[in-house]
């Protein structure tokens, strides 16, 4: 199959392009290295053509005789950028549905997020609950899942949605750190104090990267409706705190000052507390095999082996 991936050189793309390649797929990694970096996916069995999703003759050159578009080119940072989440979510997830359209490609991937959810009563939260964003990131991501759902009814696309949680792993992006990260990029400046946004209780479903790619894979192969939704995600939540603590360990430092921010999130518009309901996966048969923590502490032990 000859594949395209929008955002192949940051962190979740360019693992699924390696797994795409290592089992016989002909791909196309689409990025312009604003986030993804170089080095994700040096020496990886694709072509990789620099380019920008808001370039829709540069889409639809990388996606002539494509059969199936993953789509994870997004703006990296959840914190509030209205401009930029319009034009990198919503407007160029128009462009690659058009390219999709033009090109007469069968089968669409989007990576959507759990931030579509907003604050949730029903914890898990299963994809049936309503969305109700809080983020305008959330939002813009809510309305890309529209703008996926139109073209699959109108032109007879399949399609799949991933509303993905927090996924972690070695692997590091020019914009937006995760917690971890951040964690480890403040306490290599300084190994006596912590700074911790919000109040350190905000507690998030955590997953791999590797489990997250071998998830969406198994959802493209089994699920064939027309359009497909599901959550991607570990079983459980992991506090701040925790993993500040699990950082601290890691590190081997030991009487770290933690300093928070307060409040309830880390910034506006933070969902404080989500768990997801990965049910739909797993009646498809696909569990994840790690916890929260387990995902956690590995991206820790391989983040700082590779600084190392």
């Amino acid at each position: 199959m000859r594949v395209l991936v929008t955002g192949g050189a940051g962190c979740i793309g360019s693992e699924l392009a390696a797994a795409l390649a290592g089992r016989g797929d002909d791909v196309t990694i689409f990025d312009n290295f604003s986030s993804g970096r170089r080095e994700h996916v040096a020496g990886l069995p694709c072509t990789v053509v620099e380019g920008d999703v808001l370039d829709p003759g540069a889409l639809n050159r990388a996606a002539a005789g494509v059969d199936f578009i993953w789509h994870l080119a997004a703006n990296p940072d959840v914190r509030f950028s209205p401009g930029r989440d319009l034009d990198q979510n919503v407007v160029a997830t128009h462009h690659v549905l058009e390219t999709a359209r033009l090109c007469g490609v069968r089968g669409f991937a989007l990576a959507s997020t759990s931030a579509v959810y907003g604050i949730c009563g029903d914890v898990p939260i299963p994809e049936t609950h309503p969305p109700r964003p809080i983020s305008v990131y959330g939002a813009t991501k809510l309305a890309a899942e529209a703008l996926v759902s139109a073209y699959a009814h109108l032109f007879g696309m399949r399609a799949w949605i991933f509303r993905l949680a927090n996924i972690v792993g070695p692997k590091t992006r020019r914009h937006g750190r995760t917690v971890i990260s951040d964690f480890i990029a403040k306490l290599r400046e300084n190994p006596a104090r912590l700074e911790i946004l919000g109040d350190g209780r905000q507690a998030k479903s955590y997953l791999s990267g590797s489990e997250c790619v071998e998830a969406m894979l198994f959802a493209v192969e089994h699920a064939r409706e027309s359009l497909n939704v599901f959550n991607v995600g570990g079983p459980d939540s992991l506090t701040v705190l925790r993993i500040a603590e699990m950082v601290v360990q890691a590190m081997g430092l030991r009487n770290v000052e933690f300093v928070y921010t307060g409040g309830e999130g880390g910034w506006p518009g933070d969902v404080p507390r989500f768990t997801l309901d990965a049910g739909a996966l797993a009646r498809l048969g696909w569990r994840a095999r790690r916890t929260s923590e387990q995902s956690v502490r590995d991206a820790i032990d391989a983040t700082l082996e590779r600084l190392r």
